[in-house]
Formats: C-alpha cells, structure tokens, sequence
C-alpha cells in the first residue's frame, strides 16, 4: 500500500471514528485511551502526508491530497478534543408533569405529563427551553446542541393507582423519590436476584399505613420463568408487588399483570407498566466543524481525483 493510501485510509477511520460520537454518543470508549491513540496515530499519519504533499514531494496534484487530508485533520482533532476533555454523559431523570434545569446545555427540561395509557405506549416526550431560542423536542435520535448531543433513553416505569375496599382513590407517596407526589414511579432502585439486577421501587399509602415494594420484570423476564406448560405465555411486563406496614410486617406478596388490579395488604392496587423517557446529554464534536471538514475533504477529494483522470487523459493522448 502506497503512502497516500494509507493516509486516506487513516482519514476514513478517523471520520468514522468521530462521527460514532454523533451517531452513537454516551460511550465510555470515546473517553478511553485506546480511542485516543488510534486517534492520534490517524492525525499523525495524515499530518506527514499532507506536509509532503504540499511541498511537492509527494506526486502530482499533491496541494489538493494536502487539502483533502486537512479536512479529515480537522474531524479528526475535534473528535480527539471531545474524548479526551469532553465531560461524561449526564442522565436527567425528572418527574413527569415537571420542569428540570439542566446546567450543562444552559436549558431547562419539560418532562411531559404521564398517565396510564401514556406509559405503556411511552411516547412521552421531553422537551427544551434555551433562553433566546425555541423549544426543542427531544427525542431518541442525537440533537446537537453546542459542544453536546442531547438525546432520550427510555427506562421502565409504571402508573401506580390504590384504591381501599369501597373503591375510593387512595394518596400515594413515594418518600426516598423526588417524584414524592407523583402516581408514576420510575424504578429509581435495583434488586439483584442471583446473577441478574431488575428494577425496583417503592411507594408508600400513609392513609392505610402500608408500604408496597414494586419489582418489575420485561415480557422476556417473564417467558424465562418456570410456568405450567398450559398457562399462556406472557404478552406483556409483568411485577412482584410485596406489602408491609408501617411497623415493617408482612402483609402480602403477589404477581400482578400490568393493568391488572390485584388486592395486596387489603388494598386494591393497579399498576400500569411501560416506559418513560430519560434525557441524557453527551460530549460530541463541534457539528460546524465536522460539516466543514467534510466538504473540504470530499471536495478537495474529488478535485483531486478530476485532475488525476484529465493528467492520465493527457498522457495518453500523446502520440508516441
């Protein structure tokens, strides 16, 4: 392989390596050693080559490849930038119906309001406010903003509803949640069982001096459970709720289908399981410098590539 091919192909590998941190961001590896090295050995390469090029040592049209190269430099050395003093990813998780600052993107998030048919669809959306510009909804495909992407992950959560024996709608709280008067838990804690952690959480009924543990579990969950061969299959997710007092006694265990009441601890509880979005804000490349790299390298590129096709053109058009 000639030297001018291998700096293209460095130039290739590290455009797809910074564009990953657009197109797949919050990725530990983009902060890593091993990423930064490749990196930079990518730079180093190119450099040398467009240095030679534009000093003439390296073949005709050498100041358009030197062109070419400095486009991919320049993608190259932003994305070097943002892995090595990018800061990691932050997850927001806010209440539904509520209003989050989130002081890395100089904004504040609206986490839309929930109920029970939202959460199973989950098509909640987030959505920011930056002062001087219009809302911005965010959803799960990377938005530039800055020197971040801003992006949703949905996470499991669930409508909780309680009612007593006469069918009246009981409060719930949830004391160790932000989320304190919110029906909508969001499985902020985990539970391990033998090798594996599912999603748990807690809401407490102060007018019936219950507590109830909520562990959620996914439709695949669910399948990989020993049943009886007759019963059906699980067509959706499925939790383990367990009640106890105030005092810490047991008042009852039971598996409740999601949408399904089940009488637990004497109260009659539903709850309604999905997904809620979650806002994460990652480290990315300046979007003006990759754009601008971009047409730089493929311009200079095709430039290039013209010249060398009408110079071979040329030559053959010489009698010999």
């Amino acid at each position: 392989m000639s030297a001018r091919s291998t700096a293209f192909a460095f130039a290739v590998l590290a455009i797809a390596l910074t564009l990953t941190q657009d197109v797949f961001p919050a990725r530990d590896w983009y902060h890593s050693w091993q990423y930064t090295t490749i990196v930079a050995i990518a730079i180093g390469v190119m450099f040398v080559h467009a240095f030679r090029s534009w000093r003439g040592k390296a073949g005709a049209n050498g100041k358009r490849v030197a062109l070419a190269l400095a486009g991919a430099i320049a993608i190259a050395i932003a994305g070097l930038l943002s892995g090595l003093i990018g800061p990691d990813t932050v997850t927001v998780v806010g209440t539904p119906g509520t209003v989050t600052p989130v002081a890395e993107l100089g904004a504040a998030a609206f986490f839309a309001a929930a109920d029970p048919q939202t959460i199973p669809r989950g098509d909640a959306t987030v959505t920011l406010r930056r002062r001087g510009a219009g809302p911005l909804e965010i959803g799960p495909r990377p938005v530039p903003i800055g020197l971040s992407v801003a992006f949703t992950q949905s996470r499991p959560a669930a409508y909780v509803v309680v009612r007593n024996d006469r069918g009246d709608r009981l409060t719930i709280t949830q004391p160790n949640s932000p989320s304190f008067l919110s029906p909508v838990i969001l499985f902020r804690q985990s539970q391990e069982i033998h090798d594996r952690t599912f999603p748990l959480d807690t809401v407490a009924v102060p007018g019936a001096q219950r507590v109830i543990r909520i562990l959620y579990f996914s439709q695949a969950d669910l399948a990989a459970f020993r049943r009886d061969p007759d019963a059906p299959a699980p067509t959706g997710p499925g939790a383990v709720l367990s009640a106890t007092d105030d005092a810490g006694g047991q008042r009852g265990i039971t598996m409740a289908q999601s949408g399904t009441e089940v009488t637990i601890g004497g109260l009659h509880v539903t709850v309604t399981l999905g997904t809620y979005p979650v806002l994460q804000v990652a480290a990315a490349p300046q979007p003006y410098v990759l754009a601008g790299g971009l047409v730089l390298f493929l311009g200079a590129l095709a430039w290039w590539l013209t010249g060398s096709r009408s110079g071979a053109a040329a030559a053959e058009s010489v009698p010999a």
